[in-house]
């Protein structure tokens, strides 16, 4: 489910709920974290849809036609195509850049939240994160970040086959 086109856009995007269209405009990371913090995943769509789309989700969810698994799913949905990765790995990421050490680092080089698409702030929180660490906790780092959560085992798709993550495995030092 990575799609590196999609970190860098500026685009807005575009998802389907319930057979209808919902736009969410481009926003900067900034904005994405501040809706992550206040709502977590889940909601995250309903805070940052356009305001026809926003209006549309209330209506239907106020209405019960709309069920609330449904608009989860599609904040879930936003949040891949946003940040260009699984949902959670972009949160995940969005969770660990507001550690005050890790801000501090992004800070200092210069990344801001308010010039950068979410999918970049994650890119660069990811590198800061795995810079000069060894092979081995790159592994473990990338395996951790890729888990899905609890209930979301199906639609982990990583685009990697499981030769060639076993090969990369036995390739680690201290690994045979």
């Amino acid at each position: 489910m990575t799609d590196p086109y999609a970190a860098i856009s500026r685009t807005p995007v575009a998802i389907t709920v319930a057979g209808h269209p919902v736009t969410i405009p481009y926003r900067p990371a900034a904005d994405w974290l501040t809706a992550l913090a206040d709502s977590r995943p889940s909601l995250t769509l309903m805070r940052l849809a356009d305001e026809p789309s926003r209006t549309w989700l209330i209506d239907q969810l106020a209405a019960g036609t709309l069920p609330l698994e449904t608009a989860v799913q599609g904040s879930y949905d936003t949040l891949a195509a946003v940040g260009g990765r699984a949902w959670w790995e972009t949160y995940r990421l969005g969770v660990l850049s507001t550690d005050t050490i890790t801000l501090g680092h992004l800070v200092l080089a210069g990344v801001d939240p308010a010039a950068r698409t979410l999918g970049e702030w994650c890119a660069a929180v990811y590198t800061l994160l795995t810079r000069n660490a060894k092979e081995q906790d790159v592994f473990k780092f990338d395996a951790q970040l890729a888990a899905p959560p609890p209930g979301f085992e199906d639609e982990w798709d990583d685009d990697q086959d499981f030769a060639a993550m076993a090969e990369a495995a036995r390739n680690l030092p201290g690994m045979s």
